[in-house]
């Protein structure tokens, strides 16, 4: 059978699914399997870390304040997203694949950030 939350398929005979998923109560519990930090959580980082330091150049450069604001406001949300995903919190993945469009939708794709995400 399929895990409604995640997509896991599991035997007939299982009572709950890795993700923590419960089959009887229709209930999510504490995940069997824990999955370390995905490999695309730490490139997202360094790409982020990238697009930043663009931006904040770009802002220091063109020596408008607003820029300048606008691209710390940018960066201050990317990070605090950031954070919030590692927490686990999938709406932060899904947020900041919108923040970050084109670059997001690499994390936003990802089977294992998605999986990570909805892990309790």
């Amino acid at each position: 059978m399929k895990c409604p939350r995640c997509g896991l398929f599991n035997p007939e005979t299982a009572q709950r699914c890795d993700c923590g998923y419960d089959f009887d109560t229709r209930t999510v519990k504490n995940a069997y399997f824990k999955q370390d930090l995905p490999r695309e959580f730490k490139t997202y980082v360094i790409l982020a870390v990238v697009l930043n330091v663009l931006a904040a150049l770009a802002a220091v450069a063109s020596r408008d304040i607003v820029n300048i604001m606008l691209a710390i406001a940018w960066s201050a949300a990317v990070w605090w997203l950031y954070s919030r995903l590692v927490a686990k919190r999938n709406w932060a993945r899904l947020a900041l694949v919108v923040l970050t469009f084109p670059a997001g939708v690499l994390l936003g794709l990802s089977r294992e950030a998605r999986l990570y995400c909805l892990q309790k």
